[in-house]
C-alpha cells in the first residue's frame, strides 16, 4: 500500500491565512484536518489518530503560525479526528468539542481494538480535562485580524455530537465527516434523516464556497460535493424501506459508486437507515460485526497505513 500523504493546501495566502491539510489516500483512520491563523491566535480543526501523525500535523501548524495561542475544535468524538488532542495540547493550548461529544474527547484516545490491529499508535494521553471546553450554537473565535465560527449542528448527524467550522472571508467550510469525497461514509453512529437535515442546514446557512471534507480532496465549489452525499444517503432510506437483505442492497451500492474506497462500510450504513425509518435502535455492535465481516475480518492498519506520512505541498 501507498505511504499516506499529508498535503498542505494553502487556501488563502493572505491574512487570515486558512490552511487545508489533506491525507491521502482516503482510507481506515486517515482524516482531514486544517488551520486558521490570524495575528494572535490560530484554531486548528481536528488532530490525527497517532502520536507521529499528530506530531507533523502541530509541527506544520507552527511553520506557518509559529507560536500563536492555540485552540483546537474537534468536529466529533471518533478517534482520527481527537486521538491526538493530547499530543496536539502539550505545550498548552484549548480545545473545543460538542456537548455529546465531550466525555469521549476527554477520556482520551480511541484505538478500537475490536475493529483494528495496529502497532503504531505512539504515546497517545488524554487532554488535560479543564482545556476542553463544550460549543453550543455558534461561537465567534477572534484571532486578531482574523475570526473562525465554530458551529454546533442541531440534532444527530454523522453522530450526536458534530461541529463544523467557517472562515468568513474566504468562505471555507470545515466539515468533518459530514461531508467525505471519494470515500464510503460511516453513519452507524448518527442518524441518516438527521444527516441529509444537517447537509441542507449547512448549505442554507453558509454557502460555503469552498468545503474542507472530513476525508477526502477539497471540493471547490462546494455544492457538489453537498449533493453527491445527498443522493447517497437518500438511496440508502430508498432501498431499505421495504428491504431487509443488507448484503444484497449492500453489492448495489458497490456497484453503484465503484471508485469509492472503503465499500464495507455499506452494510453498516444500510443498517442505520433500516433501523432509522422503521424506528428501531441499531445495534451498533451488530453493524461493526457485519462491517467487518465484509472487509474480510479485523482491519490490518500496519498494512493500509504503510508506515510514517509523507508530506507535500501544494
Amino acid at each position: 500500500m501507498p505511504a499516506v500523504r499529508s498535503n498542505i493546501v494553502p487556501l488563502r495566502h493572505a491574512k487570515p491565512g486558512v490552511v487545508a491539510y489533506v491525507k491521502s489516500p482516503a482510507e481506515w483512520f486517515v482524516a482531514n484536518s486544517g488551520w486558521i491563523q490570524g495575528s494572535d491566535g490560530v484554531v486548528l480543526i481536528d488532530t490525527c489518530g497517532t502520536e507521529q501523525a499528530t506530531l507533523e500535523l502541530v509541527r506544520d501548524v507552527r511553520k506557518y503560525a509559529g507560536d500563536r495561542e492555540l485552540t483546537v475544535v474537534i468536529t466529533h468524538a471518533h478517534g482520527e479526528h481527537h486521538n491526538g488532542l493530547g499530543v496536539a495540547l502539550r505545550d498548552g493550548g484549548t480545545a473545543l468539542a460538542a456537548p455529546a461529544a465531550l466525555d469521549v474527547v476527554k477520556a482520551g484516545p480511541q484505538t478500537y481494538g475490536n475493529v483494528f490491529t495496529y502497532t503504531r499508535w505512539g504515546v497517545l494521553e488524554p487532554p488535560e480535562p479543564d482545556a476542553v471546553h463544550p460549543v453550543t450554537g455558534w461561537r465567534r473565535l477572534d484571532l486578531g485580524d482574523a475570526a473562525a465560527d465554530v458551529v454546533a449542528v442541531p440534532g444527530v448527524a454523522h453522530t450526536a455530537g458534530d461541529l463544523v467550522v467557517h472562515e468568513p472571508r474566504s468562505g471555507t467550510l470545515f466539515t468533518g465527516d459530514l461531508v467525505v469525497i471519494g470515500d464510503t461514509p460511516v453513519a452507524v453512529h448518527g442518524s441518516i434523516p438527521g444527516w441529509l437535515d444537517a447537509l441542507d442546514w449547512l448549505q442554507d446557512t453558509f454557502r460555503p464556497r469552498t468545503l474542507v471534507p472530513g476525508h477526502g480532496p477539497v471540493a471547490n465549489p462546494g455544492h457538489t460535493a453537498f449533493h453527491a452525499m445527498r443522493v447517497y444517503l437518500e438511496w440508502l432510506l430508498e432501498v431499505t424501506e421495504r428491504q431487509t437483505d443488507f448484503t444484497k442492497l449492500a453489492r448495489q451500492a458497490s456497484l453503484r459508486w465503484p471508485s469509492w474506497r472503503n465499500p464495507e462500510r455499506h452494510i453498516g450504513n444500510l443498517m442505520r437507515a433500516y433501523a432509522d425509518q422503521h424506528g428501531r435502535k441499531l445495534d451498533v455492535d451488530l453493524a461493526i460485526d457485519a462491517i467487518l465481516a465484509a472487509a474480510g475480518g479485523r482491519i490490518d492498519l500496519d498494512y493500509l497505513l504503510d508506515g510514517e506520512p509523507v508530506r507535500q505541498i501544494s
